[in-house]
């Protein structure tokens, strides 16, 4: 065996825009996105797995000069030649009026219009030729015509340079990685297995492929075709194909005659290998054009012989096509959609950019098709090639790519490395399958490769499936004979919300129902107002029954839908979604409003930055202020000469030059960065004398970036460019554009580094040339956003409370965001200096919203501080900012507030002072500082008993009891705990009261009892004017928001029916004890009537009125009341669960609960209330 190397142009791919690609796992989806700019990135002649070095400047997808592809609508397709108007482009950017813009039309262009070999696979597809200088504008002609679908370049496609690797490596270890020897074991292929390499031409002479060649039984069949005895010449129109490296590398991949003392083997002994050629040798690229024939003559070929019943045509299963480049084209989408419907796998190479195709598609492997298959390279250690493109949701799978060895030209081997030598590893594995069983659908393969590969470690989130492929774990699978769909999922929730962050929890299925292991869950999201489907992430299922969870975040403008996630199992079959609905705070979810003004002027003077370069970046510089962009701060910036500002770091070449064009929405969402107008623009002074950036300061809420400057080309002189980016302190960013600006591919947006970047489309062209002269300004106006004012606050002791300040900027209407206390000190005991306050101990914890009314732009939040009598030193809390609703949360979310200690010593307990004493049950039972009359009154309650000690005790305990006992308490914390109890009924806790035994709890927690009361009863002081008012509002606004919480749209799916959901509620709240709910039968009808005639439970507003219904029913408030008493002492006095340390179970709360039933409810006589209020646990709150 001859082991030579040999130079050989492989896979280049470029980054295009993502537009939320849907990757159908089984079933045919669809969803296109335009095109964008392109790199070329090599793998390093040294052939060594490592990344390449950093490219010169990037140029826009190649494309044939004079070409054009254009689909017309159903029966409206034509050949002929005709001069078309070319749209203006000035009227069509005012107006976004395609007729109005060709009414303006002062140009035409000449078009011919001709069929070709491509257009019977998409029907209405055509060649349009005209002049090699007129191509975009022939395209803008044909695209605004009524009667075309789309038009688009005829875009260039290629291979990447791979130089062989050390010829001293001459182990196959691909084929043992994938498991080909033992799949030998039940077949070894079949010649009636036709594989169909797009690619340069096959060697069909080489001595270990020679027997695997496709032979046409009857060349000629296809009209326009002849002499394609072996494949065919789409270049040159011709059955004679020359032999070339690239496709003969991967022919011997894909199938090597095997077991014939000669070279090495395919993962096909025997195959049919068909020579597709459409890409030269001596260049590494081939058209569009030339593809769609390739396409054209696979998908004629398969269905003649599906036709003929075998006896012409090919049985053409899959077709590998390790290449890529170029920009998005509609018509390669739709020919290899309809090559799926003939039967026919396309693998694809994922490119070998290292990067996240995801972001950064790469075509065709990202075509959103259900027969197309994109694949990563690894190597031997099984981790992913460092130049190989990765993708969770755009990569299907790996194989071994690196160091590959297989056939050239003239009878020799040589090592290559790539996608491109992955590929065929995957597309080698298909062929074997349909040998096995040759009526395997396109979908059934695409399933048996995916999901029976091997895990590992490496394609764990960089792929959909994780998994290397293993073609005898494939076939395993395919011999089951399974057609038992996966089971759902269980116990699938919400577990944590932050905005658009999103913790999903649940229990895995099995592959068979309960049974086994699912082998993936593709998560996304449905969007609730346009059905669109997100994908968010896919992994592999843990054992059944076990838990899982994951994080995952939803994309921008998605404001409430349903999470879904799929389960698959080995062979494909799909088991019955599990789903939840959820919505995403609008600020969160679309933090920017957008609008497209009227032109304004540009500003003057300014100091110049001394950015006089082509492709340089001024990074680190000083903003006047700090700038709020998508919710973080910034001092300092990056600005690039090609019209953007970068708060990330800039993608850079080696040498430091700036590498950000050409210009993409892509790219734009891969940075956070303004894009003003982004394209490749020269600021050197040779090129225009007063070229720079100028940064000028209006006042002291503003700063303007104004580029002056000309169009990059290789000529002296260049058309001029003047636009400008204004920053305001309130985070605003205007764009305005002045004289110029002609014949440009701009992008004009703004984006976080995330996909759904902020694009302003009446701006932005990266296929056509647009001109922006006195372009409409934009403005990108934040939403409103809250933050603390400073970062620290202080306060003393003995102050009493401490003010943190809350500041909105942005949008001004109604807005509210949720404020919580930390405690880091968790159980430690009060006298504890250890620098930790505590809510027990030290301050009131702070949990619930904080609203502004439109308009505000400031709240003060109060934190009552105790003043203890401890000396335990200076002491700090944290108060933290979360998600509410209008507005999204800025980037000083945290504020540390520090309590200065007043005390020397340790003094005496200061709830033996009656004014403490009644101040801290405001505090622990109201939530909130006592109003002057009502600590007053309480008071003298207690200090009218003068010296007279039983008196004293016997207030104070009434004193006590009477803030339980309370309107205002009973209206609030009293009714959270019976809302509670009616949608979820009893928990179940232990005691030793009488010997060890089980007993009915309440549900609700104390971490649950403090912000939901804090929230009910915000703002209510009984007595004061409107306070019933107040309390209604909070009644309502708390009971809608409930039955909005996953836990409880688990407990009560909407698809119940009216009564099924009232029912339920009721069976809830029946009495400890009793076996029927506490509604009569006319109280049971209302509540099932707020429905209406719905036979489910979807509408909110009825659902909260009917589980209010249910608590304030009299029936459940005399039956709960004795339990919350004693649940209260706990909540209040102790601040803590009745079975949390020191107590280990509820024996404390079944002693004073049987104690309490004993005397009827007289917590005087049970000595209940006394107990608590004069416990080391509650008096050590506060002192010795």
């Amino acid at each position: 065996m001859q082991l030579i190397y040999f130079p050989c142009s492989r896979l280049i791919s470029k980054p295009l825009v993502f537009n939320c690609l849907l990757l159908a796992l089984l079933a045919s989806a669809i969803l296109f996105a335009p095109q964008s700019a392109a790199t070329r990135q090599a793998i390093p002649a040294s052939g060594q797995e490592t990344q390449a070095a950093a490219r010169q400047k990037r140029q826009r997808p190649e494309f044939v000069p004079g070409e054009a592809l254009v689909r017309f609508k159903q029966n409206r397709a034509f050949e002929g030649a005709a001069s078309l108007p070319v749209p203006n482009d000035d009227a069509l950017l005012q107006s976004q009026d395609k007729s109005s813009a060709l009414a303006q039309a002062q140009e035409q262009v000449f078009v011919n219009v001709d069929r070709f070999e491509g257009s019977d696979i998409v029907d209405g597809l055509r060649l349009a030729r005209m002049a090699p200088d007129d191509t975009m504008k022939g395209i803008a002609a044909l695209q605004a015509r009524d009667d075309v679908l789309y038009a688009e370049p005829n875009y260039i496609v290629h291979v990447d340079t791979t130089t062989p690797n050390d010829p001293q490596f001459n182990s196959l270890y691909g084929l043992t990685k994938i498991g080909a020897p033992q799949a030998w074991d039940t077949t070894q292929g079949s010649r009636s297995v036709v594989v169909g390499i797009i690619d340069e031409g096959i060697d069909i002479n080489h001595l270990d492929l020679q027997a695997n060649i496709w032979t046409n039984p009857s060349p000629g069949s296809i009209s326009g075709i002849s002499g394609d005895l072996h494949g065919y010449d789409f270049i040159n129109g011709s059955g004679t194909v020359p032999a070339e490296p690239h496709a003969t590398h991967v022919a011997g991949t894909i199938g090597a005659v095997g077991n014939n003392s000669i070279g090495v083997a395919g993962v096909n002994w025997q195959v049919s290998l068909m020579s597709l050629r459409f890409i030269n040798d001596q260049t590494g690229s081939g058209s569009d054009a030339d593809a769609l024939k390739a396409y054209n003559y696979a998908k004629q070929m398969r269905d003649l012989w599906v036709s003929s019943g075998g006896t012409k045509g090919a049985n053409i299963r899959a077709l590998n096509a390790s290449y890529g480049g170029g920009g998005y084209s509609q018509a390669s989408a739709d020919a290899i959609n309809a090559l799926g419907q003939s039967g026919i796998l396309f693998v694809a190479a994922a490119g070998n950019d290292g990067r996240n195709t995801d972001v950064q598609p790469n075509y065709p492997s990202d075509y959103a098709l259900s027969n197309v298959v994109s694949v990563a390279a690894t190597n031997s250690g099984d981790t992913l090639a460092s130049f190989s493109n990765f993708g969770t949701r755009t990569v299907l799978l790996g194989a071994p790519g690196v160091s590959i060895l297989s056939t050239t030209p003239n009878n020799t081997y040589s090592f290559f490395s790539g996608t491109s030598m992955a590929t065929p590893h995957v597309t080698g594995a298909a062929a074997l399958l349909c040998a096995a069983n040759p009526n395997l659908s396109v979908n059934q393969l695409r399933a048996l490769l995916s999901f029976n590969g091997d895990v590992v470690s490496a394609l764990q989130g960089q792929s959909l499936s994780g998994r290397r492929l293993n073609v005898f774990k494939s076939l395993q699978a395919m011999n089951e004979g399974d057609t038992t769909p996966p089971g759902t999922v269980g116990a699938f929730q919400i577990a944590t919300q932050n905005g658009r962050n999103v913790t999903l929890s649940w229990n895995a299925s099995g592959d068979d129902g309960a049974a086994g292991q699912a082998s993936l869950y593709d998560v996304s999201f449905v969007d609730q107002a346009t059905s669109a489907v997100v994908p968010l992430t896919s992994l592999t299922p843990a054992i059944s029954g076990a838990a899982q969870s994951i994080n995952v975040k939803v994309p921008y403008r998605h404001t409430a839908g349903t999470f879904r996630v799929r389960e698959f199992d080995n062979v494909g079959n799909e088991g019955t979604p599990a789903t939840i609905s959820a919505s995403i705070p609008p600020n969160f979810a679309d933090p920017y409003s957008t609008a497209v003004n009227s032109p304004a002027s540009l500003s003057t003077g300014g100091t110049g930055l001394g950015l006089t370069f082509d492709d340089r970046y001024l990074e680190n510089f000083q903003l006047p202020f700090s700038f709020p962009f998508f919710g973080q701060l910034y001092n300092t910036i990056t600005i690039s000469t090609n019209g953007n500002l970068y708060f990330s770091t800039p993608p850079k070449r080696s040498n430091g030059d700036a590498d950000d064009v050409p210009g993409s929405v892509a790219d734009l969402a891969s940075s956070k960065m303004i894009a003003g107008m982004w394209d490749d623009l020269d600021l050197r002074t040779s090129r225009r004398a007063d070229a720079d950036v100028y940064v000028a300061y209006p006042d002291a809420t503003r700063i303007i970036f104004r580029w002056q400057g000309v169009q990059f080309g290789d000529g002296t002189t260049g058309a001029p460019i003047n636009f400008e980016v204004e920053l305001r302190n309130n985070g605003t960013i205007t764009t305005r554009y002045g004289s110029g600006n002609i014949n440009l591919n701009p992008v004009v947006g703004i984006s976080d580094g995330e996909p759904d970047p902020y694009v302003i489309d009446s701006l932005t062209s990266e296929l056509s040339l647009k001109s922006l002269t006195n372009a409409p300004s934009v403005v990108f106006a934040p939403r409103s956003t809250v933050q603390f004012t400073g970062a620290n606050y202080t306060v003393s002791e003995g102050d009493g409370h401490v003010n943190v300040i809350l500041n909105r900027t942005g949008d001004a209407t109604s807005a509210a965001v949720s404020v919580t206390t930390s405690d880091t000190a968790g159980t430690q005991n009060c006298n504890v200096a250890n620098g930790k306050a505590s809510s027990r101990c030290d301050y009131i914890a702070t949990i619930g919203a904080v609203r502004f009314a439109a308009g505000e732009t400031s709240k003060s939040i109060s934190i009552p501080i105790i003043d203890d009598s401890y000396a335990e030193g200076n002491e700090t809390f944290s108060v933290s900012l979360t998600g509410g609703f209008g507005s999204t949360i800025g980037a000083q979310s945290t504020a540390t507030v520090t309590i200065i200690d007043n005390d020397g010593s340790n003094g005496s307990n200061p709830s033996d002072v009656s004014s403490f004493f009644v101040r801290q049950h405001y505090l622990d039972f109201l939530n909130r500082e006592p109003d002057t009359s009502g600590i007053g009154f309480w008071t003298n309650n207690i200090e009218s008993c003068g010296n007279n000690l039983t008196c004293r005790e016997l207030q104070r305990i009434n004193t006590s009891a009477a803030f339980f006992l309370s309107i205002e308490f009973q209206q609030t914390g009293y009714l959270v705990e019976r809302l509670y109890k009616t949608a979820y009924g009893d928990a179940t806790g232990s005691s030793t009261v009488g010997g060890a035994h089980q007993l009915l709890v309440p549900t609700m927690r104390f971490t649950e009892f403090l912000p939901d009361t804090q929230e009910i009863g915000q703002g209510v002081i009984v007595g004061q004017s409107g306070w019933e008012t107040v309390l209604e509002n909070n009644k309502q606004a708390f009971a809608a928001e409930l039955v909005q919480r996953s836990r409880f749209t688990t407990a009560f799916p909407t698809s119940m029916t009216p009564a099924q959901f009232v029912d339920k509620l009721n069976l809830n709240a029946r009495p400890v004890g009793g076996e029927s709910g506490v509604l009569t039968a006319s109280q049971r009808a209302a509540a099932i009537a707020l429905f209406g005639s719905a036979t489910d439970t979807n509408n909110l507003t009825a659902r909260a009125q009917a589980l209010r219904q249910v608590a304030e029913n009299q029936n459940l408030y005399n039956a709960e009341f004795n339990r919350a008493f004693v649940l209260m002492q706990f909540y209040g006095y102790l601040r803590r669960n009745p079975n949390d340390s020191p107590d280990a179970d509820y024996t404390g709360y079944d002693f004073w609960l049987t104690k309490l039933n004993q005397f009827n409810g007289n917590f005087v006589a049970a000595e209940m209330v006394k107990a608590f209020i004069t416990s080391n646990e509650y008096r050590n709150r506060f002192g010795p």
